[in-house]
């Protein structure tokens, strides 16, 4: 079967022009993102209209703007549950929360700071207040422990804040941690206001949004897969200004750094995504996302 050159170059084409079409109309910018995750959440919603081809699905934003509604969730939807990865939240427990808490008793500070970058639900964030608050345990009261979820979609962020999961949506979190942390209450189970208080949620875009400081820990896991090379070394650098000295970023188990992060993050544990901030030879300016 032979494939029509001009036919590609024509859907080629469409495309693009949705992509600044949904650009102007709504603000959200797709050319982060590689062009074939795009394709696929557009053809999910394509599929759902019964449309066939890129130019009719933009006649059809044009015609029934509540359209953007759905596509803007398809193009933010991420997937979350809790403890994602349980060797990776070992070895968080075991080996990187001792050496944090024992840095600021040495510097005499007693605020820890970790952002959970696309947050989604979260399940992640509440992960890891969960995980701070066992190992502290009577000491948790000595530090100020303040886990901020980001995330640039708004549905996602008003669950997370609501903290209310279902039977299947906390199956990860063991049958130690569940009675402890968790309330059952009209069939589902609410996050205990103990670890809510440790948590704080806000709006925030990583390609767009104003950059974030002065944290001890970055998580962003299994994000980054949606953008391009490009992209990827940017955000990096952006985490990397973001962390205080000596913090510490948890990556996606199969995500690997590119461009410059590579030469400034001092791999931990690799193979969990777990690296730290190389401040050695840097300058007192920050470095340059450009």
């Amino acid at each position: 079967m032979t494939i029509d050159k001009n036919v590609i170059a024509d859907q080629d084409r469409d495309f693009n022009i949705l992509k600044r079409q949904i650009l102007k109309d709504k603000g959200f910018d797709c050319s982060p993102y590689r062009d074939k995750y795009v394709k696929r959440r557009l053809a999910i919603r394509m599929m759902a209209n019964n449309v066939d081809s890129y130019k009719d699905y933009a006649m059809l934003l044009k015609r029934d703007p509540t359209e953007y509604d759905e596509l803007i969730e398809a193009l933010t939807i991420t997937v979350s549950e809790f403890f994602r990865d349980t060797s990776v939240f070992e070895y968080f427990r075991k080996t990187v929360i001792p050496t944090l808490i024992q840095d600021k008793r040495r510097k005499n500070q007693k605020i820890i700071r970790i952002w959970s970058a696309g947050c989604a639900s979260g399940e992640e964030t509440y992960s890891i207040a969960i995980v701070m608050s066992d190992f502290l345990g009577a000491n948790l009261g000595k530090f100020l422990i303040i886990v901020h979820g980001t995330d640039i979609d708004d549905a996602s962020l008003e669950k997370a804040k609501q903290g209310d999961y279902t039977f299947e949506e906390v199956k990860n979190v063991g049958k130690d941690f569940l009675p402890r942390y968790f309330i059952f209450d009209s069939g589902k189970y609410r996050v205990r206001d103990k670890i809510k208080g440790m948590v704080k949620y806000g709006k925030h875009d990583l390609i767009s949004g104003k950059p974030l400081a002065h944290f001890d820990v970055i998580f962003c896991r299994n994000v980054s897969i949606y953008f391009s090379r490009d992209m990827h070394e940017k955000l990096y650098m952006a985490f990397y200004n973001a962390l205080n000295n000596d913090g510490f970023f948890v990556m996606g188990k199969t995500e690997m750094l590119y461009g410059n992060a590579r030469k400034l993050f001092i791999p931990v544990n690799a193979r969990e995504g777990i690296y730290q901030k190389k401040v050695a030879h840097v300058k007192n300016h920050e470095i340059s996302q450009d």
